[in-house]
């Protein structure tokens, strides 16, 4: 069945009659009109799939209607269909875009059907295919947005790498000498509080890093079955403290014993992206921020349940739910639609990167979770969490509870930079060892070799000016094949535990190091050695 609409202009009625009664038999609609300035206000206002039209017509003439039809409308096929026009005429109709001449009297009306049929068809082509290429063209364009978003990240992994190691030689000073401080501190003072505030400040900003340079490595976090409770707890109060006095912070905590597969230091960015987002959004009024978190029990889908519900897509059974409420400026549909594409922000040039929410959004998917949210011009906006609550047992002690493991050895240290070579001087004597360290790689493996039985383990830096650490400990191995060594390094693209382990070497640390987590691992390689 025919349902393209057809334009006939013809001034002869018999004719026209004619043509109309056949084409409406085969299922067209048809338009027709009389002159040629009718047919162009009749194709202006209604349009048609095709034009059939004669030359010689009163007012405007068929070369006249053809031309402003191909400049109006190109892709509407225009048939000519006349009994007075010459050779030249027929030849001047095909230049100007005519899909087809027909000659009357028209003594077989099918030559006018098939014609008809033939250039629908072919506009029908051109349309799919200009879709297609439309489609095609913002295909290229969103490869290419992805692909400028891909570079992005890329340059950020790789500053991000520039700039760990010294970064983490920054965090190993502050976490060494907190620790050094703590152990000093024997009674609940103000002081071992304030110490425990900068060490886990310290110890989040080292996860941080090491977050980074996962994402940049595209490498898996380590999640593991944790309270989530109390690393919200802890974000809210560093974050209250940037806050002015004009936003209040509303809080609605749980305390139960629900577990979730997650890594607390993500846990803390999604805290702190959200109600950072939340902040911009009331810097310019006062505003209330409403942070709530507690257990919840999502059922089955059913047919009567909303579309909200509907859209979370989560399994049934327990989760955590963290809803972030502001009562800021809100969001247009448009904007909210988007506000979890990397890069894009609404914020002024400086005052945001666009990633915040993105990497959110991320973190919660890779938990099998869900993130929605709602918002009004000028009513706010609500970010809704939900977190799958795990049976998993978790680490049934930190790395602070465990007692501390201690020696007497004769250990090597060395580090180019002094004030870490001092921090690890003063950690390892602290744990009983007799420690000799030293800034020069070069000096170090001259004492060594003077003396290689008057040590029982050597602790290096890797990045060093004159021998790195894989090179200076290949020259000690040379000397004493059976030496233990420990490597450290703050970042290092070309290194792997794997290659440093089959080049000899007992142990890779990645710093900054604890003081407890250099204790266990010392212990650990000079037990290895005594059973050697």
């Amino acid at each position: 069945m025919n349902t393209a609409r057809l334009l006939y202009i013809e001034d002869d009625p018999i004719v026209r009659h004619a043509v109309v009664t056949y084409m409406t038999t085969l299922g067209y609609s048809l338009l027709q009109a009389a002159d040629g300035r009718e047919g162009l206000e009749i194709f202006r206002n209604k349009g048609a799939d095709a034009v059939l039209t004669d030359l010689r017509l009163p007012k405007v003439d068929g070369l006249q209607i053809l031309d402003a039809i191909k400049n109006e409308s190109p892709d509407t096929p225009v048939i000519i269909v006349s009994g007075m026009g010459t050779i030249d005429d027929a030849i001047k109709a095909v230049k100007l875009g005519a899909w087809d001449y027909i000659t009357k009297p028209i003594r077989d009306m099918a030559l006018l059907e098939h014609a008809v049929t033939k250039a629908l068809e072919r506009t029908a082509l051109v349309r799919e295919n200009q879709r297609y290429q439309k489609y095609l063209e913002e295909e290229v364009k969103k490869r290419t947005a992805e692909l400028h978003q891909a570079q992005k990240l890329e340059a950020i992994g790789t500053l991000a790498g520039g700039i760990a190691h010294d970064f983490n030689n920054i965090l190993a000073a502050i976490l060494g000498y907190s620790d050094l401080a703590l152990e000093a501190v024997h009674d609940n003072s103000q002081l071992k509080s304030d110490l425990q505030q900068v060490k886990t400040a310290g110890k989040r900003a080292r996860d941080l890093v090491g977050q980074i340079l996962a994402f940049s490595r595209k490498s898996q976090r380590e999640r593991y079955p944790i309270q989530i409770y109390p690393a919200v707890k802890e974000a809210l109060k560093l974050l209250r403290a940037s806050l002015p006095t004009s936003i209040e912070v509303r809080t609605n905590i749980a305390t139960g014993p629900e577990k979730v597969m997650a890594d607390p230091t993500e846990i803390h960015q999604i805290i702190m992206n959200l109600c950072t987002n939340s902040f911009h959004a009331m810097q310019e009024k006062k505003g209330v921020l409403d942070v709530s978190l507690g257990p919840v029990t999502v059922e089955p889908v059913t047919v009567e349940k909303k579309e909200a519900e509907r859209s979370r897509d989560l399994k049934p059974g327990p989760y955590l739910r963290l809803a972030v409420k502001d009562t800021g400026c809100g969001m247009e549909r448009v904007v909210m639609d988007r506000i979890f594409d990397p890069f894009f922000t609404t914020k002024e040039e400086g005052k945001g990167t666009g990633m915040g929410l993105s990497v959110v959004h991320g973190i919660v998917k890779e938990y099998d979770g869900s993130i929605t949210v709602s918002s009004e011009p000028a009513a706010g906006t609500t970010f809704e969490l939900f977190f799958p609550v795990t049976d998993a047992a978790g680490p049934e002690k930190t790395e602070d509870d465990v007692p501390l493991c201690r020696g007497d050895e004769r250990v090597l240290l060395v580090d180019d930079d002094p004030a870490l070579a001092v921090v690890g001087e003063r950690m390892l004597k602290y744990l009983g060892y007799h420690v000799t360290s030293f800034s020069s790689p070069v000096a170090a493996l001259q004492a060594f070799r003077a003396a290689p039985d008057d040590f029982d383990l050597v602790i290096t830096d890797q990045t060093m000016p004159g021998l790195l650490g894989t090179e200076l400990a290949t020259e000690l191995l040379q000397v004493r094949p059976s030496l233990p060594i420990v490597l450290c390094s703050g970042y290092s693209s070309l290194l792997s535990r794997e290659k440093v382990l089959d080049a000899g070497i007992r142990a890779f640390l990645s710093k900054p190091l604890s003081i407890h987590q250099l204790a266990i691992e010392v212990r650990k390689v000079l037990s290895e050695g005594e059973q050697v």
